[in-house]
């Protein structure tokens, strides 16, 4: 493959004291690299030099392996780990181009991006991974897809929609001047980033079209050709054959006279070559009536088939290809197949040859959309309260919002914050409101801090666990002023997560807002409740009333899957433990019970 298909931008961070990060790119292979240690080394440039060593090992394992594919680039990535000692936290995302072809590993902590025609997603975010555990993937690129390798540090400062903005239509270069002053501004040395734009060969372009129209095998080779070929093969009316009505017409006027010769005997030869004459010229004159017939129908039907079954064929195994990269353009792809071959397939003669071809590849694509649909139909089945202590208190007591944390259930009301017992007994007042909140909006309990929104103050009062009672302070400084107007819904890991009814939701960490929005949803939230998560999860739990449905993303706001029930549309509270596999609904009183996959 030529290299001259393969353009890029880079983006990098002026390095610090303790953190360095540099940008990659010689031939077909690509990398992002930063190193960070918690403690500033005395020898001069160490991160420096440690990271060009790391990158000349990465060039000589990658340039020295025969076959360059999923697994032996891998090898080489491993080989080149082991040079990273393990005082230096590393982001590593690596990316080479194989043919049509992109491999891509995160070493540590990473985003890697795609851009496809107007659409932008992620096809791998790690975020929790330790530094020397690794990821991979590995999918067809299409002509003209932009690929995004980002550190961990460039992914925190610029979220999928912000990088969505800057490279609406704007060329690589440009859209990389536009991004550089908001990594620059951060200070955030280990920020870096590529972006490579892919442009098709001639060659590959043909190749990877072979390799769309790859089908399973049939019996018989007429039989492929019939059922699954791309592209039009010719086939008859259903009206009848041509030959077929000359030959009827023939014999028909055949037999008509020769009956006349066996009841008219006085016919002589002449009127007898002028009748045959005469007959010859019906046939021609019938048969180029219905050739005319029949190759317009199959004109016309060579038209309708070619507007509608390549161009779904080809969305059909785009979606095919980018499954194990990123499903919700998948589900993009496969949704174009299906509205492109239900808008056509009405244009075609019925019980055609090619009705049946856009049918079969119809019943394929919904097939493939319904296995990557990420959707699923729960059946909540009523349980016994006690087997959510939570939701069974929440029936018993007062309460404007109720949480738990391994020890007991807490409640809040305009008055009170008080405990519980697992088992719903021994109310204890933990702190009265001493004016401290006017209108709360989330209680949530971390490491044994309580934490209560209040919209009024457009604040979240931290009340922290002393000896003699628990003391107030303020989780935001007074120079940060976020909008809790709308807030219904608190639920905090290490960062705090604020459900608005607006359907918005921000995210906090240490006092500061991230960057962060939901991505992948199908249809927009409809009246959403209740958001959930805890420490220990690894997803974000949206009770999405309005829609009947419970959703689930990743911590970066990446969709996941989603859990239908008619019942959750009048929940009033939920809750999920992950390691059970089970969500707890309550709902007209009563607790149920999903199963999660």
């Amino acid at each position: 493959m030529p290299e001259s298909n393969l353009t890029f931008a880079k983006i990098v961070a002026n390095p610090s004291s303790y953190s360095w990060s540099q940008v990659y790119s010689a031939g077909k292979l690509f990398a992002v690299l930063s190193l960070e240690t918690q403690e500033e080394i005395r020898e001069k440039d160490y991160l420096n030099v440690l990271g060009k060593e790391i990158l000349e090992t990465l060039e000589q394992e990658f340039f020295t392996l025969e076959t360059k594919d999923l697994e032996s680039i891998k090898q080489a990535v491993l080989a080149t780990s082991s040079k990273i000692p393990q005082e230096v936290t590393c982001s590593f995302v690596i990316g080479s181009v194989t043919n049509n072809v992109l491999y891509v590993y995160v070493l540590g902590n990473g985003r890697i991006s795609l851009k496809r025609e107007e659409k932008l997603g992620n096809l791998l975010d790690v975020r929790d991974q330790k530094s020397d555990s690794l990821k991979v993937a590995s999918g067809f690129l299409q002509d003209n897809d932009i690929v995004i390798l980002q550190t961990k540090q460039f992914s925190d400062i610029i979220s999928i929609g912000t990088l969505t903005e800057f490279m609406d239509g704007l060329p690589l270069q440009e859209a990389a001047e536009n991004l550089a002053p908001l990594v620059h501004e951060k200070e955030e040395a280990g920020a870096a980033a590529i972006i490579i734009n892919y442009k098709a060969t001639a060659e590959e372009a043909e190749a990877a079209e072979e390799e769309t129209e790859i089908e399973e095998p049939r019996e018989t080779k007429e039989e492929a050709a019939t059922q699954e070929s791309p592209f039009y093969t010719p086939s008859v009316s259903s009206t009848p054959n041509f030959f077929t009505k000359v030959k009827q017409f023939f014999f028909s006027l055949l037999s008509r006279v020769k009956a006349r010769n066996n009841l008219a005997l006085d016919l002589n030869h002449p009127r007898k070559v002028i009748l045959t004459i005469v007959a010859v010229i019906l046939i021609v004159f019938v048969g180029s009536i219905i050739f005319a017939m029949n190759k317009q129908q199959n004109e016309k039907t060579l038209s309708a088939f070619q507007d509608i079954y390549p161009q779904a064929q080809k969305k059909y195994s785009e979606g095919q290809g980018l499954l194990e990269l990123n499903q919700n353009l998948a589900r993009n792809s496969f949704s174009q197949a299906v509205a492109i071959l239900e808008g056509g397939k009405d244009k075609l003669p019925k019980n055609s040859k090619e009705e049946k071809q856009v049918l079969d590849l119809l019943a394929k694509v919904n097939s493939a959309l319904s296995s990557s649909s990420g959707v699923t139909n729960a059946q909540a089945k009523q349980v016994a309260e006690s087997v959510s202590p939570l939701l069974s208190a929440e029936t018993k007591n007062d309460g404007l919002y109720f949480t738990e944390d391994s020890k007991n259930l807490y409640g809040l009301t305009s008055e009170q914050v008080y405990s519980l017992d697992n088992d719903g007994s021994n109310k204890k007042t933990l702190i009265k409101n001493d004016n401290d909140w006017q209108k709360a909006g989330g209680l949530s309990i971390y490491f044994g801090n309580i934490y209560v929104l209040d919209k009024k103050q457009n604040q979240i009062l931290k009340f922290v666990q002393t000896d003699s009672g628990f003391s107030k302070t303020n989780y935001f400084p007074k120079d940060t002023t976020p909008d809790f107007s709308k807030a219904i819904s608190m639920a905090i890991d290490s960062s705090i997560y604020v459900l608005s009814s607006d359907r918005s939701i921000a995210k906090y960490t240490k006092g500061n807002a991230d960057n962060f929005s939901l991505t992948g949803l199908d249809k927009s939230l409809s009246n959403p409740t209740g958001i959930f998560t805890t420490i220990n999860d690894n997803n974000l739990y949206i009770l999405d009333n309005g829609n009947s449905r419970i959703l689930v993303f990743d911590k970066s706001g990446n969709y996941k899957n989603q859990y239908q029930a008619s019942v959750i549309k009048g929940a009033k509270d939920f809750e999920v433990l992950e390691k059970d596999k089970k969500i707890y609904v309550l709902s007209s009183g009563k607790v149920y019970e999903i199963n999660l996959k």
